[in-house]
């Protein structure tokens, strides 16, 4: 134990005695780790935003979408009709089932009007701003998504962290549904872009446009101020409106997918079978849809997550291996530098073991302090990205370990060979030496 504490101290000094040089050699360590661990960390944060983001939608939830992943690469083409709502509905054990219609009309807060409707100088001035579809312009169009749903959708979310956001006014209900009334409920991301500087009370009862169709606003998503970042886009930016509603701006209703609650989680396998069963049967058996579980969603996204991690973890290790090859070039040129210390050493009573072990602790010394400054740059590196971008990377124990044990690894690998040749110096040579 004196020994080593004995070779700690020469190490220590060692160091201190040549600091530019020392923390250049330790830099390579230093940037190794800070990749290591911060891309695993971000990767694990991933994971968990993801996996957070699915159980909050509830643990008895099927989602059910067209195309086959059977036999080949999953094909998203294809969709649902309104008659596939009912034959779900149906089956024992579903409690909500929640379709979704993505409605390809622009989204605006002005009346669209047509092309041939504009003067040239009218018409130049719009498509400035505006973009155009079906033959329409609308002046303040932007990236909005309108969805089409029924009022189960509140009912089916309704303990879910999808439902935890405030908001001001409701979506619309049983009663507006079956009156096909045209009214929408704003989600965040459309509110801001629809109403900047408005307050969401003040939204409330306010006009949209869909296509040509006018929609009143009666509820509207108040903006959170640390938002997930997998939370942003076109999943925030959507209006939602009653399915019911859109007989009149669409020549057929397509349902993209459904999100279907069960009564029970226990029954979950079970009504999944029976739902597909049903399905089938009003297909002529041909299964041209998928129906994946909550389970099975969390599986595929852990998996390609965690080879993902994997990935970047093993391209951050490639610039500690190349630290690693600075540190045993510096410690050979220590070696140089020093053999009449050596020399010295020996010719008083060290062995080649001993000269040996100092040498590489002074090596595993020099990347376990890399490794330190590497990991404390990456906490600051995480505390930066969750103030700044709301994302925080995951890092743990184990990872800290994992870039711990690695830089132990690369310490000995690479302070072997300099270690060696220093134990086997002839004291009487390197006495000599000058």
């Amino acid at each position: 134990m004196y020994k080593f504490l004995g070779n700690v101290r020469l190490a220590i000094k060692a160091i201190l005695g040549k600091k530019i040089r020392s923390f250049l050699t330790m830099l390579g360590v230093i940037i190794g780790v800070f990749s290591i661990v911060l891309l695993i960390g971000i990767g694990e944060g991933v994971k968990d935003e993801v996996t957070g983001q699915i159980e909050g939608m509830g643990s008895n939830i099927i989602m059910i979408m067209p195309g086959s992943m059977g036999g080949g690469p999953m094909s998203s083409s294809g969709s649902f009709v309104p008659e596939d709502l009912d034959t779900i509905e149906a089956v024992d054990g579903v409690e909500y089932v929640v379709p979704m219609v993505i409605v390809p009309l622009p989204v605006a807060i002005t009346e669209p009007v047509a092309p041939s409707e504009l003067s040239q100088q009218q018409l130049a001035a719009l498509t400035e701003t505006s973009a155009e579809s079906e033959g329409l312009i609308s002046q303040g169009q932007q990236q909005i998504v309108a969805i089409g749903s029924t009022h189960n959708m509140e009912k089916a979310f309704a303990n879910s962290e999808m439902a935890s956001g405030e908001h001001s006014g409701r979506i619309f209900n049983e009663d507006e549904y079956n009156d096909a009334s045209r009214v929408a409920t704003l989600r965040s991301g459309a509110v801001e872009i629809l109403f900047p500087d408005t307050s969401t009370e003040d939204v409330i009862g306010q006009t949209v446009y869909i296509g040509k169709k006018p929609f009143t606003v009666i509820g509207a998503e108040k903006p959170v101020d640390s938002e997930s970042f997998l939370d942003g886009g076109s999943m925030n930016n959507m209006v939602i409106v009653p399915m019911s509603a859109l007989e009149g701006l669409m020549d057929s209703i397509d349902i993209s997918q459904f999100v279907v609650t069960l009564k029970d989680v226990e029954t979950v396998d079970t009504v999944k079978d029976d739902i597909r069963l049903a399905l089938l049967e009003t297909r002529d058996g041909v299964e041209d849809f998928s129906i994946t579980t909550q389970e099975e969603i969390l599986g595929m996204f852990d998996q390609i997550l965690s080879v993902l991690t994997t990935m970047l973890g093993g391209i951050a290790a490639i610039s500690l291996l190349v630290g690693g090859i600075g540190v045993m070039n510096i410690m050979l040129v220590s070696v140089t530098e020093r053999t009449y210390e050596i020399g010295l050493r020996k010719a008083i009573g060290a062995s080649n073991n001993d000269v040996l072990i100092q040498f590489l602790v002074e090596a595993i010394f020099l990347t376990f302090l890399g490794g330190t400054i590497g990991v404390a740059l990456a906490f600051a590196g995480a505390t930066i990205m969750d103030v700044q971008f709301g994302f925080a990377p995951t890092i743990n124990l184990q990872t800290v370990l994992l870039a711990y044990s690695f830089t132990a690894f690369v310490g000995i690998i690479f302070g072997v060979a300099p270690a060696i040749r220093a134990s086997k110096l002839d004291p009487i040579k390197a006495l000599r030496y000058e």
